[in-house]
């Protein structure tokens, strides 16, 4: 009821995705609208309230639907701070539900609790000083109605018309703040909820992630393998391996040090990625061993690609070393054979090539 329209309103063409929960919290709005409306109306059918005070309310709470669907469809809302005006359509329940309680004579007792249920809207939304502020306006409001019913003569009784503002005094604070804190509640779960998420997205990157050097590990590596494989047999396609492996590491690691090796690897696993298409996969295979993926790729397109990471890892200047190098082992999938077939051909590949110098590429299948 309160927050008659939230940033959209049906049939509205908009429904951004930033704009859906507004959508949502319409409805809700809109649906308990009606069914204030049908309070009144059967309030009024039991003689318990003014058909006119029936009418004027109903025709209030669609004056303000159509007051917000015009600030929501022309992008006015967006002015506001709080783009789902949710104080402002709480305000206005407010106001028109103490109008009505005006007009209400013995149904007022029974309309009172609504001052509740349009609060309820600021719950999730709202801080304590809204909160607070909301809940001064409706005192103030029934106030102003209280002191209207006396001045305008008999039906009122004064002593219960205090019991009732005192009464209200007390539950409309109370309210407020009680929903202030579910609103703080909600904010912490849906901090920590983010938290979560980003530690288990956390998670997933370290399961696949070689903690050294950011690229894929070698259980990923596999996994990729066994992916491209099935493709490869659904659709027929080739794809290649490139095995590559630094050239002298160990003698790196101990001439220099492990931390000069660490650096090493860090570095050769930055710049074959500028290399790959977006397909491809690339990783490492353990040690100072590196793995290539290429899908769609036959031998003398695989043989390219690992030629040019060979002559880009000679041209860069390493960080400690004077020198580095790499020796790649290429291999072609011949389609109904294991992945580790496909490797082993890679690795001896990788080997004649360690046997004839290194610093080369060499292709087998």
């Amino acid at each position: 009821m309160s927050e008659v329209l939230s940033d959209a309103t049906v049939g509205l063409p908009s429904r951004s995705e930033r704009q859906s929960p507004r959508v949502a919290r319409f409805l809700m709005a809109a649906g308990t609208s009606l069914l204030v409306c049908v309070a009144l109306a059967v309030c009024a059918f039991l003689g318990l309230l003014p058909w006119r005070a029936a009418s004027d309310g109903t025709i209030g709470f669609v004056a303000l639907i159509v007051l917000f669907a015009v600030l929501f469809r022309t992008g006015l809302n967006l002015r506001f701070g709080d783009p789902s005006l949710t104080t402002e359509q709480v305000g206005a329940a407010l106001l028109l539900l103490a109008y009505i309680m005006y007009q209400a004579g013995p149904a007022r007792a029974v309309l009172t609790p609504l001052y509740l249920v349009a609060m309820l809207f600021g719950v999730l939304r709202l801080n304590a000083t809204r909160m607070m502020a909301l809940a001064l306006l409706a005192l103030v409001a029934h106030a102003t109605m209280l002191h209207f019913l006396y001045l305008r003569g008999p039906g009122i009784n004064p002593s219960n018309a205090l019991a009732e503002f005192l009464v209200l005094a007390v539950v409309l604070p109370w309210f407020a703040i009680m929903g202030a804190y579910v609103n703080r509640l909600r904010i912490r779960l849906s901090d920590s909820h983010r938290e979560l998420q980003l530690a288990v997205e956390r998670i997933g990157e370290l399961a696949i992630r070689d903690e050294l050097t950011g690229a894929y590990n070698r259980r990923y590596l596999m996994e990729a393998l066994a992916r491209e494989q099935s493709r490869a047999e659904r659709l027929g396609t080739p794809f290649a391996v490139c095995l590559l492996d630094i050239d002298h590491f160990k003698s790196i690691n101990d001439r220099f040090g492990h931390a000069t090796g660490d650096a090493v690897l860090r570095e050769f696993a930055r710049l074959v990625p500028p290399e790959l298409r977006a397909v491809d996969v690339y990783g490492r295979f353990g040690g100072e061993e590196f793995l290539i993926i290429l899908p769609g790729t036959a031998s003398a397109g695989a043989q390219a690609c690992a030629e040019r990471v060979r002559a880009k890892t000679e041209a860069t200047a390493f960080p400690g070393v004077p020198r580095v190098t790499v020796t790649a082992g290429v291999a072609t999938y011949a389609g109904k054979e294991p992945v580790s077939v496909v490797l082993a051909r890679a690795d001896k590949a990788l080997y004649e090539g360690k046997s004839g110098g290194r610093n080369r590429v060499v292709t087998i299948g």
